[in-house]
């Protein structure tokens, strides 16, 4: 479950654009502890997990490689926060219209 999180950590911040002391700062730990998270010498602590997880608008699921295929869930992974706005207002749409 865990073996991918460093990765998953790495390539977000990557592609969000994100130095290690920027993410560090963001989350309130040390420079050096983002770099034993994404090496996967060190795991995050659930409060710093969850902080990471919406820092990157993603999920604690998605980088825990929990499978959420069976409820009734999209992901928003590399979306950005316009285009999350606009899927968040047509979903409204659709529930209005029922």
């Amino acid at each position: 479950m865990l073996e991918n999180l460093g990765y998953k950590l790495k390539t977000l911040r990557v592609r969000n654009q994100l130095s290690r002391k920027q993410v560090a700062e963001l989350v309130g730990v040390s420079v050096s502890t983002i770099g034993l998270y994404e090496s996967n010498e060190r795991l995050p602590s659930l409060p710093v997990l969850v902080k990471l997880a919406g820092q990157y608008k993603t999920s604690v699921d998605y980088l825990l490689n929990i499978d959420t295929s069976d409820k009734n869930s999209l992901s928003l992974d590399g979306l950005t926060d316009k285009q999350i706005k606009a899927l968040k207002m047509t979903a409204e749409c659709f529930r209005n219209s029922n």
